[in-house]
């Protein structure tokens, strides 16, 4: 992909969460130069997880790696029905200025938000992944970006 006049090749690791997958997953880390960290906006304990899970897991095995804070499915922010559910619980969706709070809260250089039922922000992510990546790496050609 071409990213503010520079090719870039991006290499995607998605990674399962799960702790039986702890030790594999961490075989991934090596060579990362930016994390997606996704939450959904109808999860709240998907937020809460960035800081109580991941944000040490990545210290452990990718210090000083670029961060990206990505919230997903903001299109269900104002579902009613998502409304409803948290509601029982006394949740609520979580609110933009939320994600932010922690995006600051981690060093995230950027926090993004996007909806892939009404294909909003999702190229975005990829786009600004890459610059973040190139922002703190020297240019040249053969240059890749892997984002996990």
């Amino acid at each position: 992909m071409s990213v503010d006049d520079q090719l870039v090749e991006l290499t995607l690791w998605d990674t399962a969460g799960q702790e039986e997958f702890d030790m594999l997953r961490s075989m991934s880390y090596p060579d990362t130069h930016v994390v997606l960290l996704c939450f959904s906006v109808d999860n709240p304990v998907s937020l809460e997880n960035v800081e109580s899970k991941w944000i040490d897991e990545i210290v452990e095995y990718c210090p000083g790696v670029k961060l990206v804070l990505v919230a997903l499915k903001c299109d269900l922010r104002s579902d009613r029905t998502v409304h409803d559910r948290l509601g029982r619980y006394g949740a609520h969706p979580v609110q933009y200025e939320e994600g932010l709070a922690v995006a600051r809260r981690i060093r995230a250089s950027r926090y993004l938000e996007c909806s892939s039922k009404h294909n909003r922000g999702v190229t975005e992510v990829f786009y600004e992944a890459a610059r973040v990546s190139l922002s703190s790496r020297a240019k040249g050609p053969g240059s890749g970006c892997v984002i996990m």
